[in-house]
């Protein structure tokens, strides 16, 4: 009975070749190569000639197989290699296993390189439980399924990707898992431009926005609650901010509260009051119209929206938040007007903004009149939920 040796090969440095996988393809008559250019490659550097070489593509997957098989029945022993790593995880040479082992002929692992566990050991997250996807899928809606499907899990999963292809993988994580989730991006592992990156998937999703990598990609995302309890948790925030909102809590103060208690994101828990706040208008609003007193810096003569919120920042309100304040109010055709303690700043002006004495914790009334008023405060509310301008 002749054997198939599955043959671990180098997926960057060439010193990574095992003796026992040297051996083994200088023995062989057969060799089945992903790719006849990078196996010929291979064993030229190993000083080997005179090997027969079969084409084991994607594309001629089948004929590959039938053709290793028909060598094996020959009496000839062969080796099967990929362009890099363990062949049969996640590249043409599935196909070739099964069509040997369907034969009967014998099965020999030849262990070596894997980019999957090289990835996984520098890592630091859970090994296992792990769910690996091989080459995430081209097709958008497609990679998001199957991605869905890896986080419902509650387990680290690990997946294989194209450079070029980075950049909407990187959303897609944002998308599913959240910006915040930690993931590793591993990039050229073994090669001279060797790259690990320990990040976040919004950070990675920006960095694969301005700089497209070059090289192989392999991801490694950390796990997350199940599906099961996302669920739950999901519940209890909305349970939570439905009570706050019955109360009448600003919203801002209520998102971080609910935060706290629950340790979800303040920034996650504040969408899903804005969501409440959308679909039970009745249960009233923390940005509402009601007629409001002013010094001068609005003038009154129609009514003024008005919302309470409530500083988040440790050191206050110091010059890169009042500059995010400023920012951001001038982005809508409205005048808008903080007031805390009597007095009144200018939300379009830094400087302004900058004379109110507004410490970590401190409650401030926002006031807005125009066009865009309403779109003036939701952009404030939800900038102020956050943390932004601590760092």
């Amino acid at each position: 009975m002749s054997t198939l040796y599955v043959v671990a090969t180098p997926i960057g440095n060439l010193e990574d070749l095992t003796p026992r996988a040297a051996r083994i393809l200088g023995e062989v008559p057969v060799v089945a190569a992903e790719s006849l250019a990078r196996g010929k490659k291979l064993l030229s550097h190993l000083g080997l000639k005179g090997k027969r070489v079969i084409s084991c593509r994607e594309a001629n997957r089948r004929r590959a197989a039938a053709q290793v098989v028909q060598a094996l029945e020959e009496g000839h022993d062969v080796a099967l290699i990929s362009d890099a790593g363990t062949p049969g995880v996640s590249d043409p040479g599935v196909a070739v296993v099964q069509a040997v082992a369907a034969s009967g002929h014998r099965l020999c692992p030849v262990a070596g390189p894997s980019a999957l566990a090289a990835s996984l050991s520098v890592a630091g997250l859970p090994g296992a439980p792990l769910v690996f996807l091989g080459f995430a899928p081209a097709k958008p809606g497609a990679r998001k399924k199957l991605l869905e499907r890896a986080a419902s899990t509650g387990w680290t999963f690990a997946l294989f990707e194209a450079p070029h292809r980075l950049a909407e993988t990187a959303a897609g994580l944002v998308e599913v898992v959240g910006g915040e989730r930690p993931v590793v991006m591993a990039r050229e592992l073994t090669k001279l431009h060797e790259e690990v990156v320990h990040t976040t998937c919004q950070e990675l999703a920006e960095l694969a926005r301005s700089n497209q990598a070059r090289g192989e990609i392999t991801l490694v995302v950390a796990g997350g609650p199940s599906q099961e309890v996302e669920q739950e948790q999901a519940g209890q925030v909305g349970r939570l901010l439905a009570q706050g909102m019955q109360e009448g809590q600003p919203p801002s103060r209520l998102a971080k509260q609910v935060a706290q208690q629950t340790g979800q994101p303040r920034e996650a828990v504040y969408r899903r009051l804005l969501e409440l706040k959308q679909a039970r208008p009745e249960q009233g609003s923390a940005t509402r119209t009601e007629p409001v007193e002013s010094s001068g810096a609005i003038k009154c003569d129609d009514d003024v929206l008005q919302c309470q919120l409530e500083v988040n920042n440790s050191l206050g309100l110091h010059a890169r938040v009042a500059a995010r304040i400023a920012e951001t109010v001038q982005r809508y055709d409205c005048q808008v007007v903080l007031c805390k303690d009597g007095l009144e700043a200018d939300g379009a002006s830094v400087l302004s903004i900058l004379a109110l004495d507004a410490p970590l914790g401190s409650l401030i009334t926002v006031q807005a009149k125009g066009k865009a008023a309403r779109q003036a405060l939701q952009a404030l509310e939800g900038l102020f939920a956050g943390s932004f301008g601590e760092n």
